[in-house]
């Protein structure tokens, strides 16, 4: 088991919940709720993490969730967490 979490913002917008990765760029995700957001995040991360060891690029260091929800409180700040042997 390969436990990796990373914090990731979730704004609703008109018809869905965005979600966005500080730390990884590359892997935003949304759905309609935020249940099927966070699924859809999960398998986000588990993707571009996966990705990045498979060309043997390091993963970037996951911000600090504290910070994060200090420096942007009036944001939906959730932490991320996946086993990439699922994926």
């Amino acid at each position: 088991m390969e436990m990796v979490s990373y914090p990731a913002f979730f704004t609703p917008k008109e018809d869905e919940i965005q979600v966005d990765f500080p730390d990884l760029p590359e892997a935003f995700t949304q759905g309609k709720t935020m249940a099927e957001a966070m699924d859809f995040a999960k398998l986000g991360l588990a993707i571009t993490i996966n990705d990045k060891l498979g060309h043997f690029e390091p993963a970037p260091p996951a911000s600090d969730l504290t910070t994060l929800r200090a420096k942007y409180p009036d944001r939906n700040v959730q932490l991320v967490t996946v086993d990439l042997d699922q994926y």
